[in-house]
């Protein structure tokens, strides 16, 4: 896949392409928390989740699209306190046939800059140890391991560890 990517705010028009891309995502990976007969949220509750949401500064999803077909995306979720307001947590993926093509450098880009105009310090996220290509991007992009949380998941009947890790802007 060497075509144009465009990353983008989700929009509520996104919400039909968002509930086939995110059970396909979760078909074809075991680095992600929720398994492909997890995902139950309507194209009508997507919609409305993306629409209560439309210019917050505490929620965001952005869509990388190439083709007219939604191919990755990358959902941050902000602080609710006052101790913790500076943060915020992300989860990405991006479909297999589509990796490898700096999607998730682009998603990851274009999500620091919305956090630093949004005035977050720090961006954190949780990681499949195994997850190699992941904890690569995300250390060439500034984020560094803070922990482990031992047998996190538990996949395929075996338990496994995430890395904890954080980039501070």
């Amino acid at each position: 896949m060497n075509t144009e990517i465009t990353i983008r705010q989700a929009e509520p028009n996104d919400a039909e392409a968002l509930v086939k891309l995110f059970p396909a995502l979760y078909r074809e990976s075991d680095f992600l928390l929720l398994e492909h007969d997890e995902f139950n949220v309507s194209t009508e509750e997507e919609a409305k989740l993306i629409e209560q949401n439309r210019g917050s500064k505490s929620w965001v999803l952005f869509v990388a699209e190439s083709e007219n077909e939604l191919v990755g995306f990358l959902g941050g979720n902000g602080g609710k306190t006052k101790r913790n307001r500076h943060t915020v947590q992300i989860a990405m993926a991006v479909l297999e046939k589509a990796q490898g093509n700096g999607i998730g450098r682009q998603l990851l880009q274009v999500f620091i800059n919305w956090a630093s105009k949004n005035h977050y310090h720090r961006i954190e996220l949780t990681v499949v140890e195994t997850n190699n290509k992941a904890v690569s991007l995300y250390q060439s992009m500034g984020f560094e391991p803070e922990g482990i949380k031992h047998n996190s998941l538990k996949v395929n009947g075996r338990y496994i560890n995430e890395h904890y890790m954080a980039k501070f802007i």
